[in-house]
């Protein structure tokens, strides 16, 4: 399913937490981007922290607001159902969206949550209007997915309930979700976030040799141009990749851009001669003509 963008603006005001409370220590890395892979419990601890700090009452409600939030991605499965929020959590909802002026509408916005397991248990998480036909149709039970959430606050009510988030995007195909996840982040210099999720993709899928490719390639791109130990390291990378992968043609253009930085330019053509084969079209021309330099493909050829 295509990834649905996130509807509200980001929150840059601070209501009710105090800047002073983000010096204490709480690493705030996963409140950066809003499609940073986080496990449930990580969100958990960290709002646990802040909120001791706070709250405000309605009647016998204690409310938790949280602001400088830009949001989360997680991996989670579908428990298959569904329901209507309750008039007491919408209400909540609408408080807390009047007070950073998102929306006066908040019963247009969300009318229905999702039942979802992360890793410390089951949640109902309310999901955009928008979103809440394609999330039927694709997110059966025990099915798992990519959901990309917004936390504003949280209440005093049993553990289910407890957290007001709401999901703003979701990608059923979770997998290539963090493929692309994963390529944006290190487009983006966000090294931390793509290392998270091709470490998460091997967990998923240990075969696959194109995550061990991603990997080493990120090596190869911090090495550059000098660094032979990271260069060494991103050549390890491959070999196991090409283990389990043999077929990737990108792969092995990354493979020889490595090998020409080692100055193993017959290894190098190698490589490209077998992208090649496999139909690899992305080979940049300016590399080409670097490698030509450094060993000329007709004496390439004479060595073979």
């Amino acid at each position: 399913m295509k990834q649905f963008n996130f509807v509200f603006p980001t929150l840059i005001v601070c209501l009710f937490i105090s800047n002073k409370l983000f010096s204490q220590g709480l690493d705030l890395y996963h409140n950066k981007n809003s499609n940073t892979l986080i496990e449930f419990s990580e969100i958990e601890r960290y709002y646990e922290v802040l909120n001791q700090q706070g709250p405000f009452n309605k009647g016998d409600i204690t409310i938790h607001t949280y602001s400088l939030t830009f949001g989360y991605m997680l991996l989670i499965e579908s428990l298959g159902q569904t329901r209507k929020i309750s008039k007491e959590k919408l209400e909540i909802l609408g408080l807390i969206f009047k007070s950073f002026k998102l929306s006066d509408n908040i019963e247009e916005v969300f009318k229905h949550e999702v039942l979802v397991k992360t890793n410390t248990g089951l949640y109902w998480i309310p999901i955009q209007e928008t979103l809440f036909s394609f999330w039927i149709d694709e997110m059966t039970i025990k099915k798992k997915g990519l959901i990309y959430i917004r936390a504003y606050g949280s209440w005093t009510a049993n553990t289910e309930n407890k957290w007001i988030f709401s999901i703003n995007s979701f990608n059923s195909n979770y997998y290539d979700g963090l493929w692309g996840e994963a390529l944006k982040s290190f487009k983006e210099s966000d090294e931390r976030n793509g290392l998270t999720c091709v470490n998460k993709l091997i967990e998923i899928e240990p075969k696959d040799g194109r995550n061990y490719f991603m990997y080493g390639f990120y090596f190869y791109k911090k090495g550059y141009p000098e660094n032979l130990e990271l260069l060494k390291k991103s050549d390890s990378l491959y070999k196991i990749a090409e283990k389990l992968s043999p077929n990737y043609s990108y792969g092995q253009y990354q493979k020889a851009l490595t090998k020409a930085q080692l100055g193993e330019y017959v290894k190098a053509w190698d490589a490209i001669k077998k992208a090649r084969s496999l139909g690899e079209t992305r080979i940049e021309n300016s590399f080409l003509e670097k490698l030509e330099r450094k060993l000329p493909y007709s004496d390439y050829l004479k060595s073979r």
